[in-house]
């Protein structure tokens, strides 16, 4: 039962990425390659980028993200897609002077890349397309340090690093908590996805849609929105490895901060739609014969198993501490050897404290120490819980995903204010500072004009499935 344990909790995809990871580092690290290789002058550069925030009543949060993008790119390369919203995202928009792209009614998120895309003609007009969630803000160097790998030969794709933002003065205990999780969450899936990504392997299963970017020459190769798939990113995923576009870069260096669920509801129905989405894309796509489905099937293996065994133990746990009880209140004679009797005479609390909730402390400490964030060994205590919760998610979303046919439309969790970066009246997008970083001085820069010459930055207004303007 002990090996049992400790495969729930560290697993052997944790185990098998982690070390091909270190053996990238160490090798890149002996190849004498950097983080930070500056782009040259017949590379990409910010004015060959697209920003895309799809956005669905996101009024709280849409300004903060729109001007971490423009500390990238000039206004005319941000696009807004104003997905069904009922609030004021379109307008906060419009006043940073920004395209916007209104959808009435909304087609959900993958239906609004596609409509974007289509729209403002981004496949055609840019190299690269950033997608961004409206409550993303973009590290100030994601351009500096991500357009160079997303120029490598045969880079189509690049993953960002999400972080989770840390803001314990605007959160209630519950929400620390959560977000604390969500930290070190995030830090064991980039653990995993360094191994994924290396040249020698291309196996990640998620280009994650909180902020990423793609070269645009492949987009007209993809579905971006087929039917019946409640997220995009596991698809557009599975998509590139499926019709062999290309591989998939990630550093670690590259990355935003997103905005996690500070309540219990809020939490479990983002995660249940996290893992609807990857059973329906599987569903979707299927099995094939490449690395990529071998790594994928190891996968779906090892977290269906570690979820059952998780939400079993939990229920055997619960099983127990009732027959203990039970047996306290009623015996029976000695020579009956009860139902009852027989949970109560095994006791697995010390294993489980020992080779489940231990490692998985030990997962927060490290954690803790990377980011230098003592508050994680306090609220780590009960990260265990969140597990269980997780893996319920997994469970229930596994028959959902073949009798619900999503729509792709979504509602965000309650969202936090996030404080503007810069005034609104009258100022311009900041200027660039370093070399390489900035508008630029290509036909992206400045005002989108669209095929026939309209000017775009002012937004449009789309009703209907087809209909524009």
């Amino acid at each position: 039962m002990e090996a049992a344990l400790l495969i729930l909790i560290l697993g052997v995809n944790l185990t098998l990425w982690t070390v091909i990871g270190g053996v990238r580092f160490t090798a890149e690290r002996l190849a004498g390659r950097a983080d930070r290789r500056p782009p040259t002058e017949t590379g990409l550069s910010p004015s060959d980028v697209a920003v895309l925030i799809p956005a669905h009543n996101e009024e709280p949060v849409i300004a903060a993200t729109i001007d971490s993008a423009l500390r990238l790119v000039a206004p005319g390369n941000v696009h807004v897609v104003a997905d069904g919203c009922t609030d004021a995202t379109a307008t906060v928009a419009r006043a940073r002077g920004v395209n916007v792209l209104e959808l009435t009614p909304g087609r959900g998120k993958a239906g609004g890349i596609e409509a974007a895309v289509e729209h403002f003609d981004i496949a055609d007009r840019y190299t690269v397309l950033l997608i961004a969630d409206a409550d993303t803000r973009l590290d100030e160097h994601y351009l500096q340090r991500g357009l160079p790998i997303l120029d490598q030969p045969g880079v189509v794709a690049l993953a960002g690093y999400a972080r989770a933002g840390w803001r314990p003065q605007e959160l209630s205990l519950m929400g620390r908590y959560l977000v604390a999780y969500r930290t070190r969450l995030y830090a064991v899936m980039q653990w995993l996805k360094y191994g994924q990504t290396w040249h020698w392997t291309n196996v990640t299963a998620i280009v994650p849609g909180f902020a990423s970017m793609y070269r645009t020459s492949v987009l007209k190769a993809m579905d971006l929105n087929p039917p019946g798939l409640v997220i995009e990113d596991f698809n557009m995923t599975f998509e590139i490895h499926h019709k062999r576009l290309g591989k998939i870069g990630f550093r670690p260096a590259v990355h935003a901060t997103t905005q996690d669920p500070d309540n219990l509801p809020d939490y479990y129905r983002q995660v249940l739609r996290w893992h609807l989405g990857f059973w329906q894309t599987l569903r979707h796509h299927g099995l094939w014969r490449s690395g990529f489905c071998a790594a994928l099937v190891l996968f779906v293996v090892e977290i269906f198993l570690a979820s059952l065994g998780l939400v079993l133990l939990i229920v055997l746990l619960v099983i127990a501490g009732t027959a203990a009880a039970a047996s306290q209140l009623w015996s029976a004679p000695e020579w009956v050897d009860t139902p009852v009797d027989l949970v109560a005479s095994y006791s697995p609390l010390v294993s489980v404290v020992l080779f489940l909730a231990l490692p998985d402390y030990l997962l927060t400490c490290l954690t803790a120490v990377a980011f230098r964030r003592p508050s994680l060994l306090l609220y780590g205590v009960g990260f265990l819980a969140l597990r269980v919760v997780d893996a319920t998610a997994m469970l229930v979303a596994i028959p959902m995903a073949w009798r619900v046919r999503s729509t792709g439309q979504w509602t965000s969790p309650t969202r936090r204010p996030v404080p503007a970066a810069r005034p609104v009246a009258g100022q311009d997008a900041a200027p660039a500072t370093r070399p390489g970083i900035g508008p630029g001085a290509g036909p992206s820069a400045g005002r989108a004009a669209g095929p026939a010459g309209e000017d775009r930055t002012a937004g449009t207004r789309v009703r209907g499935s087809r209909e524009r303007p």
